[in-house]
């Protein structure tokens, strides 16, 4: 392990993470108004669907994941209303949230391979924060987002890298798994903080990994590195190589099964529904995330003039970069609608 290079880079980023001048990736202000109101218990629905209808992007996404296959009923939804109505107002508030991290943190042209690899294992460990939580008998309100946010500081270093001169030489990949190690739950808090979500979250955030996750952080940090473990079990994990500190440990996931009193033994009741719930993750991301990237390229990111003082990394791919391409053909395309059209008419 080259620790100069780790060093070297992890200051770097700390100093650029904590400069004043960063500026975070921004969430649409109606993503962060609508989770807010979402968690409340006198919800207006009017005033939720009035919020969406100032976002027709975030509006077109939430009707499109009314429409999918996990929410759909008999008839199509064709109001923003009848698909906040149908998607459940607690619902929405993680699917908003969900769907504006896809729109504008999860994208980099360079790093896409990897960026899918976290969008897939970001929504797959949500899904299980608030299956865990609700089987620990804890008040799940705060897991779900947990889960979504807890590498999201992986996420913002990519981007800061990605950033770079194209002059500099190549970050070797063991020195890029190492930095992504280190830094990324003290990003993933900062970024929480600066978005003004609750505190427990960032305090969650910051501590998800090791014995410590069990031992010192709060309850929902076992939620969390159990939720991790289980990713890497069933092949939903970031893969920064075997001598990270994202590799599970099966110490830890002892540990936090013990903790929280959760029996996941191969064919318990449990596990059965942890293999159900990321049966649905990859079909889900389908919908929350088809159209996302042309937005976002119409959207590109102002560069930091610290990032240059780093060095670069060569594009990741894995093979989630196929759930990036299945999103964009899913849409059919204006020739191919006009044909249907056609055939309709003259038969």
């Amino acid at each position: 392990m080259p620790l100069a290079s780790v060093l070297r880079v992890s200051g770097g980023l700390r100093a650029i993470f904590g400069s004043p001048g960063y500026k975070p990736p921004m969430l649409p202000s109606v993503a962060l108004e609508i989770h807010d109101l979402s968690c409340r218990p006198d919800i207006d629905t009017e005033k939720l669907v009035a919020l969406l209808e100032r976002d027709p992007m975030l509006a077109a996404h939430v009707l499109r994941v009314a429409n999918s296959p996990i929410f759909r009923g008999r008839d199509a939804e064709t109001s923003l209303r009848s698909a906040v109505l149908r998607l459940g107002l607690k619902n929405l508030g993680e699917v908003v949230f969900e769907i504006a991290l896809h729109m504008r943190v999860f994208r980099s042209a360079e790093y896409s391979g990897m960026m899918e690899e976290l969008r897939r294992h970001s929504t797959a460990c949500a899904n299980l924060c608030r299956l865990l939580a609700s089987s620990a008998g804890l008040d799940s309100e705060h897991a779900f987002l947990c889960g979504l946010l807890h590498d999201i500081g992986m996420a913002a270093v990519l981007i800061v890298l990605s950033e770079r001169r194209k002059s500099e030489p190549a970050l070797d990949p063991v020195v890029l798994a190492e930095v992504l190690s280190q830094v990324h739950e003290d990003v993933s808090a900062m970024l929480v903080r600066q978005w003004k979500l609750p505190d427990e979250v960032a305090e969650v955030v910051v501590c998800h990994h090791g014995m410590a996750a069990v031992n010192k952080a709060p309850l929902l940090s076992s939620v969390v590195a159990l939720a991790d473990a289980l990713t890497a079990r069933f092949k939903f994990a970031v893969d920064l190589g075997p001598r990270s500190s994202e590799s599970c440990d099966i110490d830890v996931f002892e540990a936090a099964a013990t903790k929280l009193r959760l029996d996941l033994a191969p064919g318990s009741a449990l596990e059965k529904e942890v293999r159900q719930t990321l049966a649905h993750v990859d079909e889900a991301l389908k919908h929350k995330g088809a159209g996302v990237a042309d937005e976002a390229e119409a959207q590109p990111a102002k560069p930091h003039a610290e990032a240059s003082k780093l060095s670069g990394a060569q594009p990741v791919r894995s093979r989630t970069s196929k759930v990036a391409s299945a999103v964009r053909t899913d849409r059919p395309s204006w020739l191919g609608r006009l044909g249907r059209a056609l055939r309709r008419l003259f038969s």
